[in-house]
């Protein structure tokens, strides 16, 4: 006899199926026909038919039934070794082995930087939606703190660095290494940033950018538009229309 009413297929790796219920106790009335109708509970499954359970904020007990997954049952079937549910109007990120990586987002994605996600919450400020983020790993470490404004994956020397300007207002930008480890702050805007080298924005008296070497304790101006980093210690910078490579090392620069 059929455990559950909806079956999806399992995942490509064979580990998670998604599976539906009537509810017993939830309805709601078709708009069109006027009836009552029931609605579904969702599960998450391994191979065992255990249920994959969560532990949600405000909720003493860990869940395992959750509505509304309609627009998840195809994103958990791909390759991946992670998979999202919906709680409460929140995501929550899981291995396949069925093991809770986070606490509820309003949303979460991996990021180019493999096995880390930058999670990311929504809130009003006046009258405007601010989105605020933050970075997890696939152990489930909060590596930086859901709060600012953009997050930057430096995969060249394995470093983040992340804008704090939320709410109108200007906290310092910093910078981490891959363990969550402060290593670098600026009450500047940080441009681009490694573990050693930090371009920053500067807009008062004047704007410009500061180059800051922290191995050799180095620092110089520069003076252009628009900077972008390159790879190599090599970024482009735009001034007068003009574009000139340097390298951040050596200072040279040559009008390409």
């Amino acid at each position: 006899m059929p455990e559950y009413d909806t079956a999806f297929a399992f995942d490509k790796t064979g580990q998670v199926a998604l599976v539906a219920s009537k509810s017993q106790f939830n309805k709601e009335v078709n708009p069109i026909t006027g009836e009552e109708e029931y609605l579904y509970d969702y599960y998450y499954v391994n191979l065992k038919n255990k249920k994959i359970k969560i532990l949600a904020e405000h909720f003493p007990d860990s869940m395992f039934i959750f509505p509304h997954q309609q627009e998840l049952h195809l994103s958990y079937r791909d390759s991946s070794n992670y998979f999202k549910i919906l709680f409460q109007g929140k995501l929550y990120l899981l291995n396949k082995n069925g093991k809770q990586l986070s606490s509820g987002f309003d949303n979460i994605t991996e990021t180019k930087a493999k096995g880390y996600f930058e999670t990311e919450n929504y809130s009003k400020f006046e009258k405007k939606v601010v989105r605020i983020k933050g970075l997890i790993d696939s152990t489930g470490f909060q590596v930086v703190k859901c709060k600012y404004h953009t997050i930057n994956i430096n995969k060249e020397d394995s470093s983040i660095y992340c804008c704090s300007a939320v709410f109108d207002a200007k906290l310092n930008d910093d910078v981490f290494n891959y363990k969550g480890k402060l290593i670098y702050s600026s009450i500047k805007h940080i441009e681009f940033s490694s573990k050693t080298l930090h371009i920053i924005k500067s807009y008062s008296p004047r704007e410009e950018f500061i180059v800051e070497n922290t191995k050799t304790g180095e620092t110089y101006y520069l003076d252009g538009e628009s900077i972008r980093y390159l790879k190599n210690n090599k970024a482009a910078l735009i001034k007068n229309n003009n574009l000139y490579v340097i390298d951040l090392l050596t200072q040279k620069k040559h009008r390409s």
